[in-house]
């Protein structure tokens, strides 16, 4: 599971992202405070997609992660 982390404080994103590792998920830091509306906004149309009964991969692409890219993990 991604999550996204947002903030202005460096030192708290930092801890945020361990929290995030620590229950298994994989921390996506995206900036700061004024950026943490996107996420949930693009949460909102995959859940619609969903409920509209289409694919939501079909129109959000995945994103690479460290476990995906070539390469990543050397």
């Amino acid at each position: 599971m991604t999550v996204a982390v947002c903030g202005d404080d460096a030192a708290a994103r930092r801890g945020d992202r361990t929290l995030v590792r620590d229950v298994g998920g994989l921390p996506a830091t995206l900036g700061t405070l004024d950026r943490v509306r996107q996420p949930e906004e693009e949460a909102g149309f995959v859940i619609g997609l969903a409920f509209a009964g289409v694919d939501p991969d079909s129109a959000v692409p995945a994103v690479p992660t460290a476990t995906t890219r070539p390469g990543a993990g050397a």
